[in-house]
């Protein structure tokens, strides 16, 4: 497709992108024939982006090498030659912006541009959704959290085991220890592992699994109790088990337990 076809259509579905939204005032030096001058301009243009020249980390940037990218940033934000080199650097939120605004209206269009456009934001949306998806909602405590500080607790035993540290530190009540019980995607912060492991140690007067693996039917008595209101048929076995595995699950960054 030729891009002086491209830039000949109309662009209706543009018209709302006021780029000025994402401009920051930095000033930009012109270049000069003193090649230490060119030097520190090349060096701010490779860690800026090449539409508002905001200057950012790498991780909130992505490289545009496809010549089909280049021609809709360039059609949106009216960028000229500031995309011509061979690979430039972008803000994630101006994709994000395109993403937002045009999701809808490229579903209608059938002009090339409008193709080109729909390409765009397919292609995109699957590297914006990786670069949005590393913090989730934690179901103990229902703040958001790095997804490296999270389990994601599939058991049910494990989950009931939680349950019990959460309840005996007064922290939920019996209906919202049965809400969190029966969502099986029960991502929880590595924080309450510990902390119900404490607790459920503290509750026994033990000071290690060791210890744990030692107590009787009866000193798991009021533990019971309270699993007995998620599960009427769980078990003194299937507790110990699932409080072994729960230990057992080694945060993936360090911690003191």
């Amino acid at each position: 497709m030729a891009k002086r076809e491209i830039k000949s259509e109309s662009i209706d579905f543009f018209e709302n992108n006021n780029s000025d939204e994402f401009f920051e005032d930095v000033e930009r030096k012109p270049r000069g024939s003193d090649s230490k001058n060119e030097k520190v301009l090349e060096e701010f243009e490779a860690l800026s982006c090449k539409i508002c020249w905001k200057k950012m980390p790498k991780n909130l940037l992505k490289l545009i090498m496809s010549e089909e990218d280049k021609t809709v940033l360039s059609e949106v934000f009216k960028s000229g030659e500031s995309l011509e080199t061979r690979a430039s650097y972008v803000c994630v939120s101006h994709i994000k912006k395109i993403i937002s605004d045009n999701d809808i209206k490229v579903k209608i269009t059938k002009t090339p541009l409008g193709h080109l456009m729909r390409s765009f934001i397919e292609r995109n949306t699957y590297l914006i959704r990786n670069r949005t998806s590393k913090r989730k909602i934690c179901k103990v405590c229902h703040m958001s959290e790095d997804f490296s500080k999270l389990y994601q607790i599939s058991s049910k035993g494990i989950r009931i085991v939680l349950m019990i540290g959460c309840i005996l530190r007064g922290t939920h009540s019996i209906d919202q220890a049965k809400s969190y019980i029966a969502n099986k995607e029960g991502a929880t912060c590595y924080s309450h592992r510990k902390k119900t492991i404490d607790i459920i140690f503290e509750h026994l007067g033990i000071q290690s699994v060791l210890e744990f693996s030692k107590c009787s039917t009866h000193a798991m008595g009021g533990l019971m109790d309270i699993a007995k209101n998620f599960d009427s048929n769980f078990t003194v076995g299937q507790f110990s088990h699932a409080f072994k595995l729960l230990y057992m699950r080694k945060p993936k960054v360090l911690s003191s337990l």
